[in-house]
């Protein structure tokens, strides 16, 4: 049985996971917290930095017939939440299988297979006992699945970040190809740390056209669509303040 991941920063470029550097790239350098500051809050005040550059707001792109290329097997459940953690705990067991996965795909503009800033060895992440967006991939490579990660087109090359996953994955940067399995679960993130939430209309579109029904993760806690901080912005130029 195989399990396809998706995470719906794959569709959004930025230079710091490998998109082509601009004169604008400092607007990207967000911190990165998967709270509800850096979730819901922290985007009226991004979104206020695009317009005081005179710079468009970046969009989702590349989205559209994604899921035209896959197999997805016809009764395969399809998960969604903001968070990838959770897709840790996402097993065959689950749809009446039983054992691993014999391959986890991963759509994503990172590995999320633990990044050595943090984690230093697969072993030091056992004894630590805790699953975050960062490292969940670890958890079915403990279970015995191959891992692939496929990152998105828009990155210029594998060399730009320079990736250290502290486990054995299979990288590449997607062209457009399938795997050649046919998938019975399909996981789905919304990434609202790193995906501003103007683009939440989108993430609803996406999940829409998945071919099988996407229910929400019963362990997932988040506002969708999160406040309109387009709206806000708006309204705070009008009168001239600023408001959280």
């Amino acid at each position: 049985m195989h399990l396809l991941c998706v995470d719906w920063d794959f569709f959004f470029p930025t230079p710091t996971a490998g998109a082509a550097l601009s004169e604008h790239s400092r607007l990207y350098a967000w911190p990165i917290a998967e709270d509800v500051h850096h979730v819901e809050v922290i985007w009226l005040q991004r979104i206020r930095r695009f317009h005081e550059a005179g710079v468009q707001l970046p969009r989702c792109h590349g989205y559209e017939g994604f899921w035209n290329r896959f197999t997805i097997a016809p009764a395969a459940p399809v998960w969604y939440a903001d968070s990838n953690a959770w897709a840790a705990q996402v097993f065959p067991s689950d749809i009446g299988g039983e054992g691993s996965w014999a391959s986890v795909h991963l759509y994503d503009a990172h590995h999320d297979c633990g990044y050595r800033r943090n984690t230093a060895t697969f072993e030091e992440w056992k004894q630590r006992g805790r699953i975050s967006a960062e490292d969940w991939m670890l958890a079915h490579h403990w279970a015995g699945s191959r891992l692939f990660v496929h990152f998105p087109p828009w990155r210029e090359s594998m060399a730009r970040p320079t990736e250290e996953p502290v486990i054995p994955v299979n990288m590449n940067i997607d062209d457009g190809e399938a795997p050649t399995v046919t998938f019975d679960a399909v996981f789905v993130c919304r990434s609202g740390a790193w995906v501003p939430s103007w683009c939440d209309r989108q993430f609803t579109e996406f999940i829409e056209a998945c071919p099988a029904r996407p229910v929400e993760h019963p362990r997932n806690v988040w506002r969708h669509p999160r406040h309109d901080v387009e709206r806000m912005e708006r309204l705070s130029r009008r009168t001239g303040r600023f408001r959280h």
